[in-house]
């Protein structure tokens, strides 16, 4: 996979039930593999329920999702999953690269 150009900024919406617990461990583990690569993140948290309204207005690149959602919009949204367990976190890594090297 081709490595993303440095300094590069991206909008991440992560959500889960509640936009408190496993979004933030999402938040923390995206954010430091982003940061290896000298991708800039900016993060807003935030609860499933709200997804459609923040991202109305929210100028996001993609939505990580630890609860699943049925947004409606151009936005992909990425399993958040696999940042909790381990399993297929590569896969999903790549697939957010593969979205932030489009943009």
């Amino acid at each position: 996979m081709e490595t993303t150009e440095k300094n590069k900024k991206v909008r991440v919406l992560v959500v889960c039930a509640d936009g408190v617990a496993t979004s933030t461990v999402v938040f923390v583990s995206l954010r430091e593999e982003l940061e290896k690569r000298g991708i800039k993140a900016e993060f807003v948290q935030g609860r499933v329920m709200d997804v459609e309204r923040m991202t109305k207005d929210g100028n996001f690149d993609f939505v990580v999702s630890t609860a699943g959602t049925s947004l409606d919009a151009e936005i992909p949204v990425i399993s958040g999953v696999p940042f909790l367990t381990g399993i297929g976190r590569e896969q999903v890594f790549n697939q957010i690269l593969e979205i932030i090297n489009k943009n």
